[in-house]
């Protein structure tokens, strides 16, 4: 999906609109052609745009550029990829596709892979968003076929020069396959600048295969993971395009090392100028029925939801992750009896991290990096970096209400805790169960050598507990500032902490 925006952004910065006509014309298939050409390094054959009625057929031909590697580090493949481009007349553009993708990679004597997928997209390019206003693509059978090798071995033990060197030793294969994705996509200015961008995803029939081999001669493990399907959405406010797509350019325009080193003011200039990358981002996906067959049978859980959130490079830095699993199973025999009946049925762990500051070492690793030197990052100062990341000396820690929950018993978990490098944490947390007593049997009537310690604790915690108003165990864990000793219950649990 980046890949197929990205070409199409670098039409949008360049002043290309006159020749983007209707109908299309050989003048401007010509001059489409080399502002391509240009972004792709000036390499002959890689661009070919011809006019088609009323659009203009881009191909892009990565071969001549992959032949530039060195085939001992890499031998990388890419099928030719063919656009359709049809001017609106209003700043827009339509971008459709309909292809076969394919491509290899092999870094000799470490990894090959192979992959194809069919791709069919349409869209709408803005140019004054340089965003899609809206997008939709379906892939559909994407396969993947990877293996990966043995390291070589270090130098001074490789064979002796007269020998012929040894075959690569195989450490595992996998195959993956997704019938079907499908991804929608929208824009629209974002309220405080940069573009505000909506995204929903699909994904039906999973399945991948994985083959470990247990060194040579040895019996190879294998594992079989299936699922239906999973479904998303995700969000970003206030992407700054315009800059990022600036930035993009200039490394085409730059595509040596020396090249780099010698313009790296211009560079330092671009990064500024893309700066926070973005105001917030989200995603949130549920996979569905995930099933793993492994030597030990089949495991198996029947949801798993991710969400995670990501503030750019703000002075109001934002880290939000919650995770929630529900439906576990193990093959028979694999746990201990006495575990069977207190395995979890339900686990959430909701975390959110706020009260730092990622514009200001971002401004510093900007302006001090010098990629000319040995060392490009020698002129910063670890400190000053920690102290700029955290203004107030700590960041605010936050667990929402999550829970452990299995047959007959649950665990509440929550706390808001302030904590950083050199500082005591402070703040408070709160935990309450149900249903312990189930857990303490399960315990006690396991053998001592397994299970003796995690009783012990838990009735240590137990004996700790006040009652609820419902009846549950309850842990008040307070952390005062000051440096004074935390108390569980109003307990105190330690020697009191100085602060520095």
């Amino acid at each position: 999906m980046f890949a197929r925006q990205g070409l199409v952004a670098l039409l949008a910065i360049c002043p290309v609109s006159a020749a983007w006509a209707v109908p299309a014309t050989e003048e401007g298939a010509a001059r489409l052609s080399g502002v391509f050409q240009t972004y792709f390094g000036g390499t002959e054959g890689v661009v070919a745009v011809t006019p088609q009625g009323e659009s203009y057929e881009l191909r892009i031909d990565p071969a001549p550029l992959l032949a530039q590697v060195p085939a001992e580090q890499a031998q990388v493949s890419v099928s030719a990829l063919t656009y359709r481009l049809t001017d609106n007349g209003d700043g827009s553009w339509g971008v459709s596709e309909d292809q076969v993708l394919s491509w290899s990679v092999v870094v000799p004597r470490l990894f090959e892979q192979k992959g194809t997928t069919r791709v069919e997209s349409t869209g709408i390019w803005d140019e004054g968003l340089m965003s899609f206003r809206e997008q939709t693509a379906v892939m559909t059978d994407y396969v993947i076929e990877s293996v990966q090798y043995a390291p070589p071995p270090p130098p001074g033990a490789e064979a002796a020069p007269e020998q012929p060197p040894a075959e690569p030793e195989v450490v595992s294969r996998d195959h993956q396959r997704t019938a079907r994705m499908e991804v929608s996509l929208t824009g629209a200015p974002g309220k405080a600048g940069g573009v505000d961008q909506a995204m929903s995803f699909t994904a039906e029939g999973l399945e991948q295969s994985q083959e470990i081999l247990m060194g040579p001669g040895g019996q190879p493990m294998t594992f079989q993971i299936t699922a239906p399907g999973y479904e998303g959405s995700g969000q970003i406010t206030g992407a700054r395009t315009e800059g990022m797509l600036s930035l993009l350019a200039w490394f085409v325009a730059h595509p040596s090392e020396e090249l780099i080193k010698g313009s790296q003011d211009g560079l330092r200039d671009k990064l500024a100028a893309a700066m926070p990358l973005w105001d917030d981002l989200s995603m949130d996906a549920v996979l569905h029925d995930l099933k793993i067959g492994s030597p030990l049978g089949e495991f198996g859980l029947a949801s798993t939801k991710v969400t995670v959130g990501l503030s750019g490079a703000t002075a109001d830095g934002r880290l939000h992750e919650r995770v929630a699993l529900s439906g576990v199973t193990v093959p028979e025999g694999v746990l201990p009896p006495w575990v069977e009946p207190i395995l979890p049925q339900e686990v959430t762990l909701d975390f959110t991290a706020s009260g730092f500051d990622l514009a200001a070492p971002a401004k510093m690793l900007i302006e001090g990096f010098d990629l000319a030197a040995e060392e490009p990052f020698a002129r910063l100062v670890p400190e000053q970096l920690q102290a700029a990341l955290l203004p107030g000396g700590t960041a605010d820690l936050k667990l929402a209400p999550s829970q452990i929950k299995g047959d007959g018993y649950q665990i509440d978990y929550r706390a808001d805790i302030a904590a950083g490098p050199g500082a005591a944490p402070t703040g408070a947390a709160l935990i309450s169960a149900t249903g312990l007593d189930k857990v303490e049997a399960a315990l006690a009537a396991a053998p001592p050598e397994e299970a003796a310690q995690p009783l012990m604790m838990l009735r240590m915690a137990r004996a700790m507990a006040k009652p609820g108003a419902s009846g549950e165990n309850v842990w008040d864990i307070q952390m005062p500032e000051g440096g004074g000793p935390f108390t569980v219950n109003g307990q105190p649990m330690g020697p009191a902490t100085s602060q520095p």
